[in-house]
């Protein structure tokens, strides 16, 4: 898990020319980072197929399902590097916890509609050479759309980034709605990355290209899921 093979290639921006400063991780992220490892080892007892294909440098853009609320901790634990969530605006202002959501580089975002301060955040990310990770069916409940929204083609397409298909199979209890039972029931989570996945970098993707790339990025992570199912069931 802790190597790397692909070397990122990456165009600029069509239209986003700024180069956007990577946020250094603090002592608190750290922490966290380390605690994450510790509960995904004893607690999830996490198993990757293969080594993490996230390019050791440079921007990525890592798509997968979502089945429970530990899902972002085992991409943390098995990605290679730093990675930004996009999460729930309603989730992320939880007075108790938000400092931990900020800490970890947490993007909030309004769902059920396009919030458009959310993607510039997640193209500037992008820009920053950042890993941006995306859950394309947004969510647990009923802004759950299973065939992917479409803005996922369009973050893929407009920065040019490559997408990296993962998907996570949970074997035991896991939950929807609680992080504490997240976190203190034991579980196993098994993760499968797919290879990267690029396509034509466009200033204005149109609708139907966004359409036909979240279509893709969406049929690459059912191949990886029932894959993973073919192995432990």
């Amino acid at each position: 898990m802790g190597k790397h093979h692909l070397e990122a290639t990456h165009l600029p921006f069509s239209t986003r020319t700024v180069s956007v400063p990577a946020k250094p991780q603090g002592l608190i992220y750290t922490f966290l980072n380390q605690l994450n490892a510790l509960v995904c080892r004893l607690m999830y007892r996490v198993q990757a197929f293969e080594e993490s294909p996230v390019p050791s440098k440079g921007p990525a853009l890592i798509v997968c399902d979502h089945t429970a609320l530990g899902d972002p901790l085992v991409l943390l634990a098995t990605a290679g590097r730093p990675v930004r969530f996009l999460m729930a605006a309603e989730i992320y202002a939880q007075p108790f916890i938000q400092w931990s959501f900020d800490a970890m580089g947490c993007i909030p975002v309004q769902r059920g509609k396009r919030d458009v301060k959310a993607i510039r955040t997640m193209l500037d990310g992008l820009a920053a050479q950042e890993v941006i990770g995306l859950f394309p069916e947004g969510g647990l409940d009923r802004h759950r759309l299973d065939e992917g929204h479409p803005g996922i083609g369009y973050l893929a397409i407009k920065s040019g980034a490559p997408v990296i298909p993962a998907s996570i199979v949970w074997e035991g209890p896991h939950s929807v709605t609680s992080i504490l039972k997240t976190l203190f029931i034991p579980s196993k989570a098994v993760i499968r990355y797919g290879e990267p996945l690029r396509f034509p970098q466009e200033s204005k993707p149109s609708k139907e290209c966004m359409q036909s790339c979240t279509k893709e990025i969406m049929k690459q992570i059912e191949v990886l899921r029932e894959g993973i199912l073919s192995v432990t069931l």
